[in-house]
């Protein structure tokens, strides 16, 4: 059985955002949580995902970057600074956590419950912003 036909990239970008809920996630920890999805459930992704290369503080692919952009210009993740940190993060706006449910219901449900441990690591792992 087929779960994840209509799950693209940028889908799993959200879900990674959202999954983080209030405490949002920087751009180093989205990376870090993509990567460990497409190395360890590649075929759950069902089509291309991110191609990433070495970088400072790991594995890096600037299409994060910039379908996390495309995702904050359709109001479904926002990007904020907390004060005292000199980094953005993202997180999951109303309108977001509405595609949630959508999403979680035609993503393959092992690699969705993957990608929330994945979230749930990386943001208590002390990661360079």
């Amino acid at each position: 059985m087929c779960y994840y036909q209509d799950v693209n990239k940028k889908d799993w970008t959200l879900l990674a955002i959202s999954l983080s809920r209030e405490q949002g996630l920087s751009p180093v920890q989205i990376q870090k949580a993509l990567f460990l999805l497409g190395k360890e459930l590649p075929q759950a992704i069902n089509g291309p995902f991110y191609e990433f290369v070495p970088h400072n503080y790991g594995p890096f692919s600037k299409e994060i970057y910039e379908d996390a952009e495309g995702l904050a210009e359709q109001g479904m993740v926002a990007v904020a600074r907390r004060p005292g940190r000199g980094f953005l993060e993202y997180y999951p706006t109303s309108f977001g956590d509405h595609q949630l449910g959508e999403l979680k219901r035609r993503a393959d449900p092992v690699a969705v419950a993957y990608l929330e441990k994945a979230v749930n690591w990386v943001q208590s792992a002390r990661l360079p912003a």
